[in-house]
């Protein structure tokens, strides 16, 4: 594994969709991921899920509707939330135009 991982602007290790957007992989490590989600308007995360661990989300832009063990959080552009992973959890974007929010997991969650 690299000491020092640097991604440029547009950039990703790789990428995949679960029908709502992409999902860019820019880094991971055997104890975190790292990863930009884009979320087109009135899609979602098709289900509702739980994993290991925690993870830690920013808004870079639009807006997010994160649904965690039945509580719902409007986050903004800007906005940051951390939460523990093992609660069930969804995410959908309830705007008019594309959501773009940073992610990393800890540890990493998603089969690549």
């Amino acid at each position: 594994m690299e000491d020092v991982v640097v991604v440029r602007k547009g950039e990703s290790k790789k990428t995949i969709n679960l029908g709502a957007g992409p999902i860019r992989l820019l880094a991971k490590s055997e104890t975190l991921e790292g990863m930009t989600v884009e979320i087109e308007p009135g899609k979602g995360i098709p289900k509702v899920y739980s994993h290991e661990g925690e993870e830690i989300r920013i808004v870079l832009e639009g807006e997010i509707e994160v649904e965690v063990s039945g509580k719902k959080y409007l986050l903004k552009q800007g906005d940051v939330m951390w939460q523990k992973s093992k609660l069930l959890h969804k995410i959908r974007n309830p705007g008019k135009k594309k959501a773009v929010y940073f992610s990393v997991d800890i540890p990493p969650s998603l089969e690549w």
